[in-house]
């Protein structure tokens, strides 16, 4: 619903936009998941002077801190631009366009997307980037521990399948990983077209430091492809890293990221079926259920 004037969603996107000269004139709040009590949030932002801005609150000052220091890294990249900060907000560029559809998106596309993840992957992490510790295989090994154990809490998995789960990501744990920039979501709910080679991607909140192969399988999990449409994207991406531990180990990944999806959606309330399908279905050594399959 839109707010008017002088309504600010949040005090600091206001102070934000005085950095660009901007004052409200209404806003609607796009938030695709808003968890209870947590300060996070999305608004699309129309100023007095006609402009159309994006607005975005972080957890918290230190969250949209970090993430401040990674931005440099999309510079020369179509990722929406970052315009002013302030406390915990941003305000981003609007990109205008029409969504996009996996369907939609020829090889050659696909294949110029997977260059963009590929170079964003094989950037330099910038000298200000609040580093800290780096969440690698353990963290993800231990991550997935926790995630079925909340799902089987919520009965919506069993113990003994739980199980079976956990001793098959462990047998394909990588024994080692590349770290660097990830974005976390890069897949098409995420892009718009401005024209029709022109793919921008528009969310960018996830940018951190961490294991570069979970990085593809988040990319994977939420971007159904044909055979085809793979087969471009690993060629393309693979002339910024090679994809062979990847591919190796995709069945860890696969289930990690299949277990964070059911997970996450069950928090919300919305259907997790087709997860757990696909997680029984990597049991039966079924590798089509590894990643999600565009129809032709």
């Amino acid at each position: 619903m839109d707010k008017k004037k002088n309504q600010a969603p949040v005090s600091d996107i206001s102070f934000a936009l005085r950095q660009i000269d901007g004052e409200i004139e209404s806003y609607e709040e796009i938030t695709r998941l808003r968890a209870p009590g947590k300060k996070r949030g999305c608004y699309r932002v129309h100023l007095i002077d006609g402009r159309i801005v994006k607005g975005r609150c972080f957890d918290s000052h230190e969250q949209r801190e970090s993430f401040s220091a990674l931005c440099s890294a999309l510079v020369d990249l179509p990722f929406s631009r970052v315009l002013s900060a302030h406390g915990s907000a941003i305000i981003e560029e609007w990109i205008a366009g029409s969504s996009v559809s996996p369907h939609e998106l020829s090889c050659g596309m696909t294949g110029k997307l997977a260059a963009v993840l590929g170079h964003l992957n094989g950037r330099r992490i910038p000298s200000n980037a609040i580093t800290g510790a780096i969440a690698g295989v353990d963290w993800h090994a231990a991550r997935l521990r926790n995630l079925l154990a909340e799902l089987n809490d919520r009965q919506r998995i069993d113990s003994a399948f739980a199980a079976k789960l956990i001793e098959l990501a462990d047998y394909h744990r990588p024994k080692d990983f590349a770290y660097g920039l990830i974005h976390t979501d890069f897949h098409p709910q995420n892009m718009i077209r401005r024209q029709q080679d022109d793919v921008w991607i528009i969310d960018n909140e996830g940018l951190k430091i961490g294991v570069l192969d979970f990085d593809i399988a988040r990319c994977w999990r939420r971007w159904p492809m044909t055979e085809e449409q793979r087969t471009q994207f690993q060629h393309a991406y693979s002339d910024f890293r090679s994809l062979s531990p990847f591919m190796e180990n995709q069945t860890f990944w696969a289930i990690n990221t299949l277990a964070l999806t059911a997970t996450i959606n069950a928090r919300y309330r919305r259907p997790i079926e087709s997860f757990l399908t696909s997680l029984s279905r990597i049991v039966d050594n079924d590798d089509g259920a590894l990643w999600p399959t565009a129809s032709v």
